[in-house]
């Protein structure tokens, strides 16, 4: 267990008392959202610390990545049912990042690592701002651009990943 990977971890971590404290409603919020940030601000450190102390691996790009899903999914799961958060926008953020994680499932018992590409990290990215706008009870509006946005750059990055990984499975099956 190197630091980033104890970063990710720590993300799996502040995602139970996200969730709690979400679905405890409004009074909580604030509370949710210090921790949200902390625990995004964890996303980026892992990396950035991986990176500079050459501590890159492929557990470490599978485990940053399903902390990732499990922090933002168990935050939608909440706003859901809350009532903040349609019923469908959930569904297809968590069915899309259940598909990808069972695409990478696959490409590891391969061997085969596909990381997280630009439209990955824009789709992140999405879903951070648009969970810190909900928790600011920010404008209407910018809650359904978000919620519009990131259905379409999740849906683009999942078919990216998909074609990134049989492209991969190809390769190997060539060689």
């Amino acid at each position: 267990m190197n630091i980033p990977n104890f970063l990710s971890f720590s993300r799996i971590i502040l995602a139970v008392p996200i969730f709690i404290l979400t679905v405890f409603g409004e009074p909580f919020y604030i509370v949710a959202l210090v921790l949200f940030i902390i625990a995004s601000l964890t996303d980026w450190l892992d990396g950035y610390v991986a990176r500079k102390t050459g501590q890159v691996t492929d557990i470490g790009k599978f485990f940053d990545q399903i902390s990732d899903k499990i922090l933002i999914n168990s935050v939608f799961i909440a706003m859901l049912g809350v009532g903040i958060l349609p019923a469908w926008f959930v569904a297809v953020i968590v069915s899309r990042d259940t598909f990808v994680s069972g695409l990478r499932m696959a490409a590891a018992n391969k061997n085969i690592v596909v990381p997280a590409d630009k439209f990955g990290k824009l789709k992140t990215v999405l879903e951070i701002a648009l969970i810190i706008v909900i928790y600011l009870m920010l404008w209407n509006f910018l809650v359904s651009t978000l919620i519009y946005l990131t259905v379409i750059i999740s849906l683009l990055s999942g078919v990216n990943y998909t074609l990134k990984t049989a492209k991969q499975f190809s390769k190997r099956r060539g060689s």
